[in-house]
């Protein structure tokens, strides 16, 4: 038995574009950094994220350059030959789940009003005697 199976999070490198395929399913893709290593050695490579579907569909609106992200699904490694004939190879997940609720701005604003009010309750708002 094999799993494939990853979990990546990080804040997008650039806006999430779509495209449609010549059959008409639509794909958003995004990029996602990846630090392996730490302090002098660390490293960050690049994955490029893809969904399919219906949920791919609204993607854009949420995820622009920057936006905290954290992404579950397949691992792939997929190779071409560019233009020039040298081989390449792009690491690439296959997005089965999406947090982008981890973004602030992406929050309901009443969810802000019920903050800016319990923040600004003082003490001669309750009573002193308490019921039990």
């Amino acid at each position: 038995m094999s799993i494939n199976t990853v979990i990546f999070s990080g804040n997008l490198g650039g806006d999430c574009t779509t495209r449609s395929t010549s059959s008409g399913k639509l794909i958003a893709t995004f990029s996602l950094p990846v630090k392996q290593g730490y302090g002098e050695h660390e490293k960050i490579s690049w994955v490029q994220c893809r969904m399919f579907g219906a949920k791919a569909e609204k993607l854009p609106i949420y995820l622009t350059r920057g936006a905290k992200v954290t992404v579950i699904g397949q691992f792939l490694l997929e190779s071409w030959t560019s233009k020039d004939g040298t081989e390449k190879t792009t690491a690439v997940v296959l997005v089965n789940e999406i947090d982008f609720s981890s973004k602030q701005e992406n929050k309901p604003k009443q969810n802000e009003q019920l903050a800016d009010h319990v923040n600004n309750v003082t003490s001669d708002q309750f009573d002193d005697e308490i019921p039990f």
